[in-house]
């Protein structure tokens, strides 16, 4: 790993161990071993360090693996499911943190830096961006189900997106908030259900 990759890292760490966002760059400095110049060396302030954590750890976990999510083959019913049931396998596991043996449930990660996150430059926009995306997506593979009656056409493709759009938000939402174990588990208890709602009638 190279310094500026642990710089990052251990202050991340840190963050976790004082559950709070806030270090100093001494602090930094000790847990690198690391002289507080050859922290800015790397880093111009601590504030490039804030978004840098905020970046990898926050932003890209917000992210969808859209590759793999358009790989998904299937009918609608299998697109849909296949797509949220990797949505969720995907953001339970989190992002892999080297420099951290001991296994950490990834909501701790995001409860430490979402308040950096409201600082970062353009999260908004960002965070809307990332979720046109998804809403793309799912227009694409509804628009097909339609055209293939495997899905209703009584309902505009809009209802029906955002329909799977909220139940995505609300799963990782109980998920974060309510910290139920397992956000898969609560997909598929709830999928079927969803799918009687938009399923092709005769």
């Amino acid at each position: 790993m190279d310094t500026k990759e642990l710089i990052l890292e251990k202050t991340l760490e840190l963050m976790i161990e004082k559950q709070n966002s806030i270090v100093s760059i001494r602090e930094i400095s000790d847990a690198t071993g690391i002289a507080t110049g050859g922290i800015y060396h790397y880093f111009s302030n601590k504030k490039q360090i804030y978004d840098e954590i905020t970046e990898r750890y926050l932003i890209n976990y917000l992210k969808f693996d859209m590759d793999k999510l358009r790989q998904i083959k299937g009918n609608a019913k299998e697109k849909i499911h296949d797509v949220m049931a990797e949505i969720f396998k995907q953001k339970q596991a989190g992002i892999k943190i080297e420099t951290i043996e001991d296994e950490i449930d990834y909501r701790i990660i995001l409860m430490i830096l979402t308040p950096n996150g409201f600082s970062y430059e353009n999260s908004v926009e960002l965070c809307q961006g990332i979720l046109k995306e998804l809403e793309n997506l799912f227009t694409k593979i509804v628009e097909e189900g339609q055209k293939n009656s495997e899905i209703r056409q009584d309902l505009s493709t809009e209802d029906i997106v955002e329909s799977l759009t909220l139940m995505y938000i609300g799963i990782q939402y109980i998920w974060e908030i309510y910290w139920i174990d397992d956000m898969i588990q609560a997909f598929e208890e709830n999928f079927d259900l969803q799918w009687e709602k938009i399923k092709f009638r005769e």
